[in-house]
């Protein structure tokens, strides 16, 4: 339970302490003295969005801090504040708005993000107020209600439920991931690109091959200009360079004998290998490749494969390069296909589990639907309203997260008239009271640790005044309230009051909190019977009505 809220530099309030002694405190005083300062202090403190015009002194920060003792139960239920509590199990909330219209939140002193700050506290403040959002509201929301309202079976088929869901996105994605990773494999391309380059019959390095045989017949008539040339000197005279070089070595012949032998011979074997040389050129040039016809036979090759050059690469390897992988993806293709026509019936299975989870978890939400009417209506009728005024509509949707349902609560609070969506269906007191009936159901099965009621009782008066008194007031045996109300015998079911008081000294009005003792809060509830002065026969008035509050307890 909260045990102490701290309020300082916020609009009329320079710095007051409240003190929460019980589990059912209400907040009195006039109106404009600064009870909804109160209500905006722990709304900041539920990480609702900061209002800086709010801040007294613009050069100072405002502070807002709060101090939660919380029990074993309600730490176990929500173990996400264990590690921010200390060990006497309390917990400091504090958020301060600064000059520069940043803010800060802290948990024990812990500095936290604002939405960290705000996830980890959001089960410890519940502010209900006339006019005010809240999740209920929210078609969107209505199915975590009605889910957690169905209790652990129903919990349990979510839970088996959402897996299939998983696994059938997860088969969707793979499936996804699968195509987009082979979005290059065109069967239809893949064998016409094939085809292209296999009807060529390309060679290992035929393109290198023909272009340096082309260069080579183009050189011919060059060289077969100089090769004449040559021969002219050499061989065409009588005698030839042959013949004179044969006569040579025969003419050295006689010298082995003499003193020139060694260089004789020398001479003789070089004219020897002059005369093999000569013969190797002329053979040489005698095999060079002249043929006109093999030019044009090359040159009719090579402009056939120019087409596969302008698309597949300028040489031989890069076009046969290609071939190879336009191959080996034809090859994946083939157990890609496979491969999809496997995933496509991974799919369709993991549809059919999640189909048959969602039918169970259909179910149990239809009959834990009928259950939630009935304890509501029944809430409803015993807060004055139609006691069939509320359903939990559960129908057919298509598959989700959350299963294959669409939840909406319907309300019809007056008679002859049709269904409307929760949202749009009371106005005033029917809507503080249609609320305070969601809230007694809900706040049952996971209870907030402090609720807070900001004159959600407008309109009310008589007999349905006490009924919403007692219903505020049966909530505090889970959940510590803490009330502002204009009706008397709300005020009177509270177990104790604090007094919210503004006033003016030396031109500054600032406000202050006072937890009041037993007469003075008969004198407030006096107040509030007389709406004047109060006297006598009010604080009979006051007693009296506290005393009838307490015998229904």
């Amino acid at each position: 339970m909260i045990e102490e809220l701290r309020i300082q530099n916020l609009a009329v309030i320079e710095d007051t302490t409240l003190t929460f002694p019980t589990s059912y405190t209400a907040l009195v005083g006039e109106t404009g003295a600064g009870k909804s300062l109160v209500v905006d202090s722990l709304s900041l403190l539920t990480g609702e969005r900061s209002d800086f015009s709010l801040v007294r002194d613009k050069t100072k920060k405002a502070v807002i801090s709060a101090l939660f003792s919380l029990s074993d139960s309600f730490l176990n239920d929500h173990p996400e504040l264990k590690e921010y509590v200390g060990d006497d199990h309390t917990l400091l909330l504090k958020r301060s708005l600064l000059p520069d219209k940043s803010t800060r939140c802290s948990l024990n002193d812990e500095p936290l993000t604002l939405a960290k700050f705000k996830s980890v506290t959001s089960h410890l403040i519940s502010i209900h107020s006339q006019g005010a959002k809240s999740e209920l509201l929210d078609p969107t929301k209505q199915i975590v209600y009605l889910d957690r309202y169905g209790g652990e079976k129903l919990q349990k088929a979510k839970e088996q439920y959402q897996k299939a869901y998983s696994l059938y996105l997860s088969a969707q994605k793979e499936k996804e991931e699968r195509i987009a990773a082979n979005k290059e494999l065109d069967r239809d391309y893949l064998e016409f690109q094939i085809k292209e380059i296999e009807k060529a019959h390309l060679q290992e390095n035929e393109i290198e091959d023909l272009n340096k045989e082309y260069e080579s017949l183009r050189s011919y008539e060059r060289i077969k200009e100089k090769f004449s040339a040559f021969y002219e000197e050499t061989e065409a005279g009588s005698p030839t360079l042959s013949d004179r070089l044969g006569n040579a070595i025969s003419a050295l012949s006689p010298f082995r004998d003499t003193e020139l032998s060694e260089k004789a011979e020398a001479l003789r074997e070089s004219c020897e290998n002059t005369l093999a040389s000569l013969d190797d050129f002329t053979d040489a040039f005698k095999n060079l490749n002249g043929d006109p016809k093999r030019i044009d036979e090359i040159n009719e090759r090579l402009f056939e494969l120019k087409g596969l050059q302008r698309k597949y690469g300028k040489t031989t390897a890069e076009i046969l390069s290609h071939l190879k992988d336009y191959k080996d993806k034809l090859s994946r293709l083939d157990s890609f296909e496979e491969e999809i026509k496997e995933l496509d019936e991974k799919i369709e299975k993991a549809k059919e589990d999640a189909s048959v989870k969602a039918e169970t978890l259909s179910k149990l939400r239809k009959e834990a639907g009928a259950k939630m009417s009935a304890a509501i209506g029944g809430e409803l009728s015993s807060l004055g309203l139609r006691k069939n005024g509320f359903r939990v509509e559960v129908a057919d949707a298509e598959l989700s997260s959350e299963g294959k349902d669409r939840v909406r609560f319907l309300v019809s609070l007056n008679a002859g008239l049709g269904e409307e969506e929760l949202a749009k269906a009371a106005s005033g007191g029917e809507a503080s009271r249609l609320m305070l009936a969601l809230k007694i159901v809900l706040n049952a099965l996971d209870p907030y640790d402090l609720l807070v009621f900001d004159e959600i009782d407008t309109g009310v008066s008589g007999k349905t005044a006490a009924l919403v008194a007692k219903k505020i007031r049966s909530l505090a045996s889970s959940s510590q309230i803490l009330v502002i109300s204009h009706i008397p015998q709300v005020v009177a079911s509270a177990e104790s009051a604090i007094r919210i008081e503004k006033k003016t000294e030396n031109g500054m009005t600032s406000t202050k909190a006072k937890l009041l003792d037993q007469d003075g809060f008969v004198n407030a509830l006096a107040g509030m019977l007389s709406g004047e002065k109060v006297n006598a026969a009010a604080l009979d008035a006051a007693k009296a009505l506290i005393a009838e509050v307490n015998s229904e307890k």
